[in-house]
């Protein structure tokens, strides 16, 4: 069995961006800039993109990038990449840990992607979610998950509503998740709950069947891509980005 699986989830229809992962970002697509910052990290031992999406399929394998189309039925991008555990699973391909990672996060830190992997020798838990502090202004933000956690930071509880924090700054989920392959076949094997459904948040499954998320916090913030008028944002943060550097050539 091999040790770890990093899975970076991407679709084309979204209802506040279509199109989003190939949405160019300085000349490339969104998607290439979040496997590209991923294969940097050098923290699995095989790295895919999982799409149900054609247009996606090909424009990885134009790339020479590892791709497996899935399904176009699920709801949540969990069960997407337990569906790449199977198929690989199928083909021989074994893996200890699966990270899931985000395909419109293109300024995710190659740091906190290994401190992903490296909680699993830290902590005796099965999943692992990275988090980080927010400010006041983003409290009331239904795009950010806010997380309340224990004194040893296990995940308590998600929610986007306003969560009141005691001081001024509070905690959000980042979309940064690493599983167990058992976990993560255990997750496929739940039912969908209620606050699972009602706030759209993945982990409420766990959560609400007493199944343990550490949460670990990473180095850096993620700004992620909900919409359109994103894009400027991370633009003007990425130009002077050394990761963006070290791969820009392949695309451009």
């Amino acid at each position: 069995m091999k040790n770890t699986l990093g899975v970076i989830p991407a679709r084309m229809s979204s209802s506040r961006f279509p199109g989003k992962p190939l949405e160019s970002i300085l000349g490339i697509p969104m998607l290439a800039h979040c496997f590209e910052r991923a294969l940097i990290s050098n923290s699995c031992d095989h790295l895919v993109i999982a799409t149900p999406d054609i247009e996606i399929l090909d424009w990885a394998n134009s790339y020479q990038i590892p791709v497996v189309l899935t399904s176009d039925d699920h709801e949540r991008a969990t069960e997407r990449a337990a569906e790449v555990i199977e198929i690989l699973e199928t083909k021989g391909d074994f893996f200890e840990y699966v990270l899931l990672l985000q395909g419109d996060e293109p300024q995710i830190n190659p740091d906190d992607i290994l401190k992903l992997k490296n909680a699993f020798n830290e902590f005796d838990s099965e999943v692992i979610n990275l988090i980080f502090p927010i400010k006041k202004n983003e409290m009331s933000d239904e795009n950010v998950v806010k997380a309340i956690v224990s004194s040893s930071n296990k995940i308590q509880f998600f929610s986007r509503a306003h969560i009141p924090y005691e001081s001024d700054e509070g905690i959000r989920q980042l979309g940064m998740i690493g599983f167990t392959n058992q976990a993560l076949k255990l997750y496929v094997n739940l039912e969908m709950t209620e606050l699972e459904i009602l706030e759209s948040i993945d982990m409420m499954r766990f959560l609400e069947n007493d199944i343990e998320i550490q949460g670990v916090f990473s180095s850096s913030p993620i700004l992620g891509v909900d919409r359109p008028k994103d894009i400027q944002k991370v633009e003007e943060i990425m130009t002077n980005d050394t990761y963006f550097h070290i791969y820009k050539e392949k695309y451009i």
